[in-house]
């Protein structure tokens, strides 16, 4: 939502940082387009929750009292799942990194501002063995490790693990051709 009240320009109607040769007139406009674009986006049911607001900032604080949880059992949940995270080999490096991200950003949403510096530790812990090289690269070969480093280390594994199987399977059909060779030699001999 942030994103789409940015984009038409009216996000200064919920952080109010306005310059200061705006007229009333240009706040009071920003705000009945920021109110109608939230409104407009809202499901029935979370508008009977937020009630009646009659500003965009008072509708936008309401919603975030209802949808920002940051309760500690809440907060202690998602710390809990963010460093117990596993990537899943079902999924491709990319879904894993996209259900990372998310962890992490819900985190910074209950308010912990350092979780960056405990990113790339925790998803260097999340690497399975097969992966085992990247980790060890990643964890000696550096002063200090970034979440950025870490990703395109485990992207660029995915590729060579594609691409050896790939020459794996090729070798093996190869191998069953010949074989298959063989035999018929064999049998008219």
């Amino acid at each position: 939502m942030k994103g789409i009240l940015i984009q038409q320009k009216v996000f200064k109607a919920i952080d109010g940082k306005y310059a200061d040769n705006v007229s009333d007139d240009k706040k009071l406009e920003n705000d009945e387009y920021a109110y109608s674009s939230i409104i407009l986006n809202l499901s029935d049911s979370v508008i009977r929750k937020v009630g009646k607001q009659i500003s965009a900032k008072m509708l936008w604080d309401k919603l975030e009292e209802h949808y920002t949880e940051t309760s500690l059992p809440s907060k202690l949940f998602l710390l809990e799942k963010f460093f117990r995270y596993k990537l899943d080999m079902s999924k491709n490096i990319d879904e894993n990194i996209d259900e990372f991200t998310k962890l992490i950003q819900d985190i910074k949403l209950i308010g912990d501002k350092n979780i960056d510096d405990y990113s790339p530790i925790v998803l260097l812990n999340a690497i399975p063995e097969t992966y085992g090289d990247v980790k060890t690269a990643i964890k000696y070969g550096r002063d200090n490790v970034q979440l950025d480093t870490v990703i395109s280390g485990l992207k660029s594994k995915e590729i060579d693990l594609k691409i050896s199987k790939s020459s794996q399977n090729t070798s093996e059909v190869n191998f069953t051709k010949r074989n298959g060779l063989l035999t018929l030699v064999a049998l008219f001999i």
